[in-house]
């Protein structure tokens, strides 16, 4: 009897140290408050499972168990997340701040998606086509044009994902070390096929990338260093995020506007004769348009927001 009991004891004690891990996925205070009694209640079930109904229960066990824990810990989560968002909302003036701040952010959040959108639309156009390579020899702008549409558009999503950062990572030192592992999966899977290909093409888009990246870090840095005072540590670097993503989308724009101009059929008969029926170009200039107008709603957005130290002066 105790050489048989000894398998379910170490069977028990193996998936009980097991679950103890899987409680991490809940916040560090939940788990603090809870996890020995809901360590203890897993023990004293999967005892009492393997007692009644042997090993084959398990598998049916565990998953229950691991479904209800990884639904609870994103409620858990979620609440954590709302009560902060109320947290940092009660540190500054209700009428003045959140507003402008959540305009901002809103404005900048539209404005990289029209700009994704027209960016997305006009690789859909140029890919498939045997003629683009033929257009990209004839003008060399068109190709510039389009790799900088491309780059910034990767980059951009580099500052959305600050945004992200500074909006759930408590310790707002640790953004940056999470951006630059962000920047360098976006980089490789972006572009990351002409390592192999073009390497010497790898090295300068890594090089334009990683460049207008940390450039427009670098001023949405110095925006948040400038707005501490007034705003507090993580919501200044929300709107210096939103100020970095507002740069580059300003390049996107910018080239995506030079390249859709160029794309006419009168400068560029040879690439657009037969292809516009069979393209969605005339999208391309509205999403062009919406871009435009999407991104100057934004600079003003984050104009009022910046505005607010000198009217508190």
């Amino acid at each position: 009897m105790a050489r048989s009991r000894r398998p379910a004891r170490s069977l028990i004690a193996f998936c009980a140290w097991l679950y103890s891990l899987f409680l991490h996925v809940y916040p560090a205070a939940f788990r603090r408050a809870y996890g020995v009694r809901m360590a203890r209640v897993f023990r004293d079930s999967c005892r009492d499972a393997l007692q009644q109904h042997g090993l084959a229960t398990l598998i049916p066990f565990w998953l229950r168990t691991l479904s209800d824990l990884f639904s609870n810990a994103c409620s858990e989560h979620w609440s954590v997340f709302q009560e902060r968002t109320r947290a940092m909302s009660t540190l500054t003036d209700r009428r003045t701040v959140p507003l402008r701040l959540w305009l901002a952010l809103t404005a900048t959040i539209l404005a990289f998606a029209v700009s994704l959108v027209a960016s997305l639309n006009l690789y859909l156009i140029e890919d498939p086509s045997p003629l683009t390579q033929t257009a990209y020899g004839a003008s060399p702008l068109l190709r510039f044009s389009y790799d900088a549409i491309y780059l910034s558009a990767l980059a951009a999503s580099v500052t959305m994902c600050a945004i992200i950062g500074y909006a759930l990572v408590k310790r707002a030192g640790l953004v940056f070390p999470g951006l630059i592992v962000v920047a360098l999966l976006v980089a490789f899977g972006g572009f990351g096929g002409l390592l192999v290909r073009h390497a010497i093409m790898f090295l300068v888009d890594l090089i334009v990338f990683l460049g207008m990246a940390l450039l427009s870090w670098l001023v949405g840095r110095g925006i948040a260093t400038r707005m501490v005072r007034w705003l507090g540590q993580r919501l200044a670097g929300m709107l210096g995020a939103c100020v970095s993503a507002c740069c580059v989308l300003l390049i996107n724009v910018i080239a995506l506007v030079l390249h859709t101009l160029l794309l006419n059929p009168i400068s560029h008969a040879l690439y657009m004769q037969g292809q516009i029926g069979r393209t969605h170009f005339n999208f391309s200039l509205i999403a062009m348009a919406l871009a435009f107008c999407t991104l100057m709603v934004c600079v003003v957005s984050l104009g009022y927001a910046l505005r607010l130290p000198s009217q508190q002066a």
